[in-house]
């Protein structure tokens, strides 16, 4: 939010686990907004749960990329080659 200039506006589209801290009067003092985006309704998500179970969706792009901690630096290198946008690497110790 302190990276938005006065009268910005960010939105969300992604998550987070926990709280997010925000600095209200600052927000306040220079006129910025903060918008969350609703991805997809329930009854959406339930059909995109059954077309997944049909098989009627490529999940491909949901799958694992998977690297021993030895190959950390060669995982996040391939950031720029996400699938679709969409990046899921997992690091094993």
């Amino acid at each position: 939010m302190r990276a938005l200039k006065r009268g910005g506006k960010a939105v969300d589209i992604g998550a987070i686990a926990g709280a997010l801290p925000i600095d209200i009067h600052t927000m306040m003092d220079c006129q910025q907004s903060l918008s969350g985006s609703l991805w997809f309704t329930a009854t959406e998500g339930e059909d995109m749960a059954d077309m997944a179970a049909r098989g009627l969706l490529d999940l491909s792009i949901f799958e694992q990329v998977k690297f021993p901690l030895d190959r950390v630096n060669e995982a996040i290198a391939g950031i720029t080659n996400r699938n679709g946008g969409f990046s899921n690497y997992v690091i094993n110790p």
